[in-house]
């Protein structure tokens, strides 16, 4: 069960605006009741290809178990396709980009892995956004 989270708006913000050397370290994506959070670091967004040349957009993350301090550190991504049709996989890999695992996620439905999909795709889309305002 979800405790709750930061606003998406805010979120978006803080990783849009601070470097991985500025400002706060992670930012709080979900946190259960059992006492994992689920954190994204900012700065660290890119959009890219996976090995079947599919569009994904990735963030770096951790997954904190506060009871144990136990810290599992991650890459996370979202197709551009399933970040379109609000549902989808998100897949976990480790830091060396090596695949983990996969969770279903749709938009709304109050799951962590949703949480962190729905923060990656606005984040990717906020990037789109911003790039084609720069065009003339």
């Amino acid at each position: 069960m979800r405790k709750g989270s930061i606003g998406l708006v805010s979120a978006i913000s803080l990783i849009l605006s601070f470097s991985a050397s500025a400002g706060p370290s992670w930012i709080s994506l979900d946190e259960t009741k059992d006492g994992l959070k689920w954190e994204a670091k900012p700065g660290s967004f890119e959009f890219s290809t996976n090995r079947n040349k599919v569009s994904v957009a990735v963030i770096a993350g951790r997954v904190v178990n506060s009871k144990t301090s136990d810290i599992a550190l991650y890459k996370w991504y979202v197709s551009a396709a399933d970040c379109s049709k609000k549902m989808g996989k998100l897949v976990s890999l480790g830091v060396d980009g090596e695949y983990q695992f996969d969770n279903d996620f749709m938009y709304g439905s109050g799951s962590v892995a949703s949480s962190v999909a729905e923060f990656i795709c606005a984040v990717a889309d906020n990037n789109i956004k911003k790039a084609e305002g720069k065009s003339l």
